[in-house]
């Protein structure tokens, strides 16, 4: 008899209190702020890789705990994270345990946030909000993991001119 196997997913009520905590910051951020808040509120570290620093989420204990931050040279443009595991090997187990925990994670969020906007890019499941500030949460369920994304207005902004 094999050991189950488990994985780990933030609560949803966790995952819409990181988007909340983001929609109240006082954008435009650098990406140095933006990391420096997240230390401060959130426990994350921060680790420095050739000159370059680097997010890391090391407090949920996710097998891949890197938190991407994206911006060109002035505001942050986004903040793109695991939320869950990263599963190596797909099967019905794994895939029923993700769309659960994202199916979950998506009526927090509409609780909150209202009405979601429902997309399936590539195979993924995707929820997104425009929020009243001009920025954007997005919930990801793909294969192998569960990502939450917040667009700055600024990203938002790049976006729309870029005709996204």
């Amino acid at each position: 008899m094999t050991e189950p196997v488990t994985w780990k997913a933030m609560s949803p009520a966790e995952v819409c209190d990181l988007m909340d905590f983001w929609a109240a910051a006082d954008w435009p951020l650098s990406e140095d702020e933006v990391q420096s808040l997240a230390v401060e509120r959130f426990g994350w570290t921060i680790e420095v890789e050739d000159g370059v620093s680097y997010l890391m989420n090391t407090v949920s204990g996710f097998t891949i705990p890197d938190v991407s931050t994206i911006g060109s040279k002035g505001p942050l443009s986004y903040i793109n994270l695991r939320v869950s595991d990263v599963i190596r090997r797909i099967t019905p187990e794994s895939t029923e345990f993700l769309a659960d925990n994202f199916a979950f994670m998506v009526r927090e969020g509409q609780q909150r946030w209202g009405k979601p906007t429902m997309r399936k890019p590539d195979g993924a499941d995707s929820a997104s909000w425009n929020l009243p500030t001009g920025a954007r949460i997005i919930l990801n369920c793909n294969p192998k993991s569960l990502s939450a994304m917040f667009q700055t207005p600024q990203g938002v902004e790049i976006d729309r001119k870029l005709g996204d």
